[in-house]
């Protein structure tokens, strides 16, 4: 990676351990930008935190011209710390407390994302109590389908985020009613992330730009900027054969394709002067990462071998929580020709630690058992039902010793890593452009499992 052979820096590093590329986080903020800015040329690229917010990472991304979108007073703090300016900050969430939107108005940040006609209520008294002033926009839901894994589904009222189209008559009434104190500086729409249709695209621009007509029409003046949010696509599935339902796994389009979608309806009702925003997340990190695991055991049943890792969804969270898939390879074993399918697990004290889809394999398993009938539609159900290959294709040769690399876990791989079963957070590397490794969080010590405990030793 990067000139750097990873296999030797386990050696000298242990595993598990997650290596970032800092030449590969630049060169995507420096894409991503283009590519929209090629089509709009005032597009302002705001990377969302919560994908990977490492301060290095942040601060990289600072030094490349971007802004950030927040989630939290954590992940604002973390903004500010890392650099960036309160003009540069946009702030999302659905709960937000009271002292967090005290925090984005001191001083005022670019945007606060508004998430319900409440809260808007909630920033004009916080606003007024603290003589301060909020710039916000108003998140809104386009009531789309966009074919994503539920779990990062936001474009419709089936969803916890933003309003519906109805709440804004009644926002712009509690608008008129706070003065100085709010100001209306955008609207919002996020449809939610891994969004492979490219249609759905260009749905949610022609959606935001009917609304920004309506409420300009609305006020008698212009807003300052149109967010059109984030979700573009990452490819995890690097051949075709290699998941068993490719769906929102792999998208064949570019940013710029994404860009070509969702900015003409702007144009053709806006203008093009208005500023764009766009929140790019796990599209900006995705590929910037691998995380290294070691084989530490291998047993068998039946014919079937089983190689048990030291990572598990301890460190790649979303691979127990949405069955997501991250393709693996025998890092130390690159050349090898001979390959046989293997299950694959995780050290953990619990059966859903498995880099194959328990439950959905369960599922099946059961609803065959109570209706054999159902075998007839055996490969729409598993289709549905089972979001992970069961066994992973590596050189036969693999075993204890050996070294597993995943790939394509730059987003919401570090943030989402808790410590359990005694188990602490693993060391996070970077590989900088001269070559220089640096650690830029390090692994937990067997003390830090106490922190923040209050505990005296008899």
């Amino acid at each position: 990676m990067d000139g750097i052979d990873l296999v030797q820096l386990t050696e000298e590093r242990g595993t598990p351990l997650y290596v970032y590329s800092e030449r590969k986080i630049a060169e995507n903020a420096r894409v991503m930008s283009a590519a929209f800015q090629d089509v709009h040329a005032n597009t302002k690229v705001a990377y969302a935190s919560k994908a990977c917010s490492l301060m290095a990472v942040l601060d990289i991304l600072r030094r490349e011209g971007l802004s950030l979108e927040v989630n939290s007073a954590g992940e604002l703090h973390r903004a500010r710390r890392a650099g960036f300016a309160n003009k540069d900050i946009v702030l999302n969430g659905v709960a937000k407390s009271r002292d967090e939107l005290k925090q984005a108005m001191s001083p005022a940040i670019k945007a606060i994302n508004v998430d319900s006609v409440f809260e808007l209520e909630r920033i004009g008294n916080v606003a007024v109590e603290h003589e301060l002033k909020a710039n916000i926009a108003l998140r809104l839901v386009p009531e789309l389908e966009s074919g994503t894994a539920p779990g990062i589904e936001t474009a419709s009222s089936d969803t916890k985020f933003g309003m519906v189209v109805e709440d804004m008559d009644r926002c712009l009434s509690l608008l008129d009613g706070m003065g100085d104190h709010v100001h209306l500086a955008g609207l919002h729409v996020h449809i939610g992330s891994q969004i492979t249709d490219k249609s759905s695209y260009a749905e949610a621009g022609l959606f935001i730009a009917e609304q920004v007509e309506r409420v300009e029409a609305a006020r008698g003046e212009s807003l300052d900027h149109i967010n059109v949010g984030g979700g573009f696509p990452m490819n995890y599935v690097k051949y075709n054969d290699q998941s068993p339902d490719l769906g929102y796994y792999r998208a064949d389009f570019s940013h710029g394709d994404i860009a070509a979608a969702v900015l003409p309806p702007l144009h053709d009702r806006l203008g093009r002067d208005r500023e764009v925003v766009i929140e790019p997340g796990r599209s900006m990190v995705c590929d910037t990462a691998v995380l290294l695991a070691r084989v530490e055991n291998i047993k068998h049943r039946g014919a079937d071998p089983w190689l048990l890792l030291d990572a598990g969804y301890h460190t790649l969270m979303e691979a127990f929580t949405y069955r997501w898939y991250f393709h693996a390879l025998t890092a130390n074993r690159l050349d090898a020709h001979e390959t046989a399918l293997f299950r694959m697990v995780g050290p953990l004290c619990d059966n859903g630690d498995s880099f194959y889809d328990v439950e959905g394999e369960a599922t099946i398993r059961r609803l065959f058992s109570t209706e054999p009938a159902l075998a007839a539609h055996r490969e729409l159900l598993e289709k549905t039902l089972i979001h992970q290959p069961g066994f992973r294709e590596l050189p036969a040769s693999t075993g204890p010793g050996d070294l597993i690399a995943f790939l394509d876990v730059g987003a919401y791989g570090m943030d989402q890593i808790f410590a359990i079963n005694g188990r602490g957070r693993p060391e996070v590397a970077i590989i900088r452009p001269d070559g220089v490794v640096d650690t830029i969080r390090s692994a937990d010590s067997m003390d830090d499992q106490y922190l923040n405990e209050n505990f005296d030793a008899a």
